[in-house]
């Protein structure tokens, strides 16, 4: 499933989590208060942590805990970090994104193609579904309403 981007997102391959992070996801869900967070969230096979500012993200805390970052070269293949009206600080591999939304390149193909049409809705029709209840640019929202768009 793709994620919704806030302004910036410090973006996590769940894979890392699984396999590096100290006590492993239940843990990282504890540490970041992801089940009942409005900005921090999951899918599939991503986490996100969101943050008004870049500077924001406590980087060590991830290191602390297992995920690999090389300061100097200010890069990892654990995580990077996506600002919505930007690129990525650097790029993975395994992440795809439009500045709307970001995807595991290993995401079901139907829900990455909604997520591009979602961006590409006439503004029009967004207020038409947003007045029916359907919020369409949150993450729960694209698998939710995928059969009403």
């Amino acid at each position: 499933m793709a994620i919704y981007l806030d302004i910036y997102n410090l973006i996590i391959n769940k894979k890392a989590i699984t396999e590096k992070y100290i006590d492993g996801l239940e843990r990282f869900r504890e540490d970041y208060i992801i089940q009942s967070s409005e900005i921090n969230h999951e899918d599939g096979q991503l986490f996100s942590l969101g943050q008004m500012n870049a500077d924001e993200f406590d980087i060590d805390k991830l290191v602390q805990n297992g995920l690999n970052y090389d300061h100097d070269l200010r890069y990892s293949d654990d995580f990077t970090i996506v600002c919505r009206y930007q690129d990525a600080f650097w790029e993975v591999d395994w992440l795809e994104h439009n500045n709307v939304f970001a995807w595991h390149i290993d995401s079901d193909s139907q829900e990455v193609q909604l997520a591009k049409e979602v961006l590409n809705m006439p503004m029009y029709r967004i207020a038409e579904l947003i007045d029916q209840g359907k919020i369409l640019l949150k993450l729960y929202g694209l698998r939710i309403y995928e059969n009403h768009i």
